[in-house]
C-alpha cells in the first residue's frame, strides 16, 4: 500500500510538472536568456585594475558542488582581483551551506572575498557568509533565522483508516528514527533534539568566530527570529549597508588599493550562459524527490 500510493504521488507530481510548470519555466527561462547574455559581461572587455567576480548563491541551497568549484575557480583567476559573493538565499541543507562557508574561510586567504546580501540571506544563507572579509546588506535585507529545523511528517492515522500494518525489522531502536508511519518515541524525541541542538551549537560558533562577537551576546537573538539588514547591523552581523557595487569596491579597500571616488569596479558575473536554463532543470528534477521524502521517513536537518 505505501508503494502504491508513493507511485500515486510520483505520477501526479510529474503529470503536473510537465504539463503546466516545465512549458512556464522553459517560456521563462528563454524570454529571460537574452537579457541575461547581455547583463553577463565578458572578462576581457575590462580594464586590468578594478575587475571582481560575482557569484551568485540563489535559492534554497541543496547542493554546494557548483558554488564551491567556481569559488576555488575565481581564487584562482589572475585577471580578477577579488570575489563578491552575491547570497539571495533563505538557506537550506546544513552540510552544503557548511561547505560554502569552509570555503570561503579557506579561499579568502589566496583572494579576498566578501559577501553581499540581496534580499533575503537567512539561515543558511547567512552561514555561506559569515566566513567572508565582509558582509554588506541593505536595510531591508532579511537576515538572522540562526537555528536548525527538521520537519517529519506522519502518516499513522491515514494507515489505520485505511487497515495498513507496517512491520519494520531494525538492528538498533534509532535504525528507524523519523518513521512517518509510525509516533515517534520520547527517547526518538530526545535523540533528534539532541542532534538538533548539536548542529545548532555550531552555528552559533561559526557566528561568533566569523563576526568576532561574544556568545552572550549572539545568543540573545539566535532564537531562530529573522533580522532586517539595518538592526544586523547593529547585532554587528554586517559591517556596511550597501549593495553589489558597494562589496566589489571593498574588495579593494581590503587590498590597500582603494578606488578612487569616481572610479567603478567592473563586475565580472562568471555564469554559463545556459546556467539560468540548466537551474531550472535542476529544480524540476528536485521536486519529486522532495516530495517523496515525506514518504520515506527521510531526515534531513535545514539551516533554512
Amino acid at each position: 500500500m505505501k508503494t502504491y500510493f508513493l507511485w500515486l504521488a510520483k505520477f501526479c507530481t510529474m503529470i503536473f510538472i510537465f504539463f503546466f510548470i516545465v512549458p512556464m519555466l522553459l517560456i521563462s527561462a528563454f524570454s529571460g536568456l537574452s537579457g541575461e547574455l547581455g547583463e553577463k559581461s565578458d572578462l576581457s572587455s575590462f580594464s586590468s585594475k578594478s575587475k571582481v567576480a560575482v557569484i551568485e548563491l540563489n535559492g534554497v541551497i541543496q547542493n554546494s558542488k557548483e558554488i564551491v568549484r567556481e569559488l576555488h575557480a575565481q581564487a584562482k583567476n589572475k585577471k580578477v582581483k577579488g570575489i563578491v559573493l552575491r547570497i539571495d538565499s533563505p538557506g537550506g541543507s546544513v552540510g552544503p551551506s557548511q561547505d560554502i562557508y569552509s570555503a570561503v574561510a579557506k579561499l579568502k586567504n589566496i583572494k579576498p572575498i566578501v559577501a553581499s546580501m540581496a534580499s533575503v540571506a537567512a539561515s543558511g544563507g547567512l552561514y555561506s557568509a559569515l566566513a567572508a572579509d565582509k558582509i554588506f546588506a541593505q536595510p531591508g535585507t532579511l537576515t538572522g533565522s540562526i537555528g536548525v529545523i527538521m520537519q517529519i511528517p506522519n502518516f499513522q492515522k491515514v494507515a489505520d483508516k485505511v487497515g495498513v500494518d507496517f512491520i519494520t525489522i531494525k538492528s538498533g531502536k534509532f535504525k528507524d528514527v523519523g518513521n512517518s508511519f509510525r509516533q515517534m518515541t520520547v527517547d526518538e524525541k530526545q535523540f533528534i533534539q539532541g542532534t538538533v541542538d548539536e548542529v545548532q551549537k555550531d552555528f552559533i560558533d561559526a557566528v561568533v568566530s566569523g563576526r568576532n562577537l561574544a556568545r552572550e551576546d549572539v545568543l540573545k537573538f539566535a532564537d531562530g527570529r529573522i533580522i532586517v539588514g539595518s538592526k544586523a547591523l547593529e547585532y554587528g552581523l554586517i559591517d556596511k549597508i550597501g549593495g553589489v557595487y558597494d562589496a566589489a569596491r571593498e574588495v579593494f579597500n581590503i587590498l590597500g588599493k582603494p578606488l578612487k571616488d569616481n572610479e567603478m569596479p567592473a563586475l565580472y558575473y562568471p555564469e554559463d550562459k545556459f546556467g539560468k536554463f540548466k537551474k531550472y532543470l535542476g529544480a524540476l528534477s528536485d521536486i519529486p524527490k522532495i516530495f517523496a521524502k515525506g514518504y520515506n521517513g527521510h531526515l534531513e536537518l535545514m539551516y533554512l
